[in-house]
């Protein structure tokens, strides 16, 4: 998944801040400005103050934050995204990552490769509440450049696509490398 945070007009003509999220479906190497629908970014933020929230509510609640109805469903993960300060996101689920994902001691591997670099989320299943948890996590830390997300892959950022993509592209190089020396007698 990717996403971007831009300035859009809504249906009165006044700029509003949106996320452009993939969306449910799309395939990242077709992808069109269509596969990227746009939500009110303020209105998608507000739920950050609730408890709770429940699948059906969330999906519905984003699809009513469309700038156009038309659009596809965003992805389960864009609160995550529109959680996280970040202009550009980007959240993948390299192989390398998997391979860390599903290993008991993944914590401590991350903290090994990244140091305080990429924070670690618990599983939860993907929704509200492992949004808030991971904007919990990152919030409570500085300097974070990536989230790791037990048993499900990675997130990466940056303020420009290429420096978004960078970050993704050398820390999944960094776990690639890690599991590289493992295999070395």
């Amino acid at each position: 998944n990717i996403s971007v945070k831009l300035s859009e007009k809504n249906t009165f003509g006044e700029r509003v801040e949106v996320l452009r999220v993939k969306g449910s479906g799309w395939d990242l190497d077709t992808i069109s400005d269509k596969g990227l629908p746009s939500l009110d970014l303020n209105r998608i933020r507000e739920l950050r103050n609730l408890k709770k929230l429940k699948d059906e509510d969330l999906v519905n609640f984003q699809r009513s934050s469309l700038l156009d109805s038309s659009s596809p469903n965003p992805s389960i993960e864009t609160l995550l995204h529109a959680f996280l300060p970040y202009k550009f996101i980007e959240h993948t689920h390299s192989t390398p990552f998997l391979y860390l994902a599903n290993v008991a001691s993944s914590e401590k591997i991350i903290e090994e490769i990244f140091g305080q670099e990429v924070a670690v989320v618990p599983y939860i299943k993907p929704g509200f509440d492992l949004a808030k948890l991971a904007a919990s996590i990152h919030d409570s830390k500085s300097g974070l450049k990536g989230l790791f997300l037990q048993h499900h892959g990675h997130f990466a950022w940056g303020e420009t696509a290429k420096q978004s993509y960078d970050n993704l592209i050398l820390q999944t190089i960094k776990v690639e490398k890690w599991i590289n020396k493992q295999k070395k007698p």
